[in-house]
């Protein structure tokens, strides 16, 4: 699953299927931490690192107001148990960590 940060700012969810795989795909026009942080504002917090987000479970579950099929919810709750014990959720908020590629 890939969240693409367009040329514009926008976001796209690519790969919605590929729960093996999880990240956010940005151009070098938004390289910058408040370019980044900005264009994921309505998904997520970009981590202090400026090379990780933390994502809103519910914001993919319900990707641009439109909700996943019960399919691909289960898958995705699969995938999320999966990277717990590394780390990579959030407890508290449930946040999920995904890593940010410059392209």
């Amino acid at each position: 699953m890939i969240i693409q940060i367009t040329a514009s700012g926008a976001l796209e969810l690519l790969e919605r299927d590929n729960f093996k795989a999880f990240k956010i795909v940005a151009p070098a026009t938004h390289a910058s931490a408040q370019a980044l942080a900005a264009a994921l504002a309505p998904i997520a917090r970009l981590n202090d690192d400026g090379k990780t987000a933390w994502v809103s479970q519910d914001a993919l579950r319900q990707w641009q107001g439109r909700p996943q099929s019960a399919q691909w919810i289960t898958a995705f709750d699969q995938m999320i148990e999966s990277v717990k014990r590394f780390g990579w959720v959030d407890e508290a908020s449930g946040s999920v960590r995904g890593h940010i590629e410059i392209v």
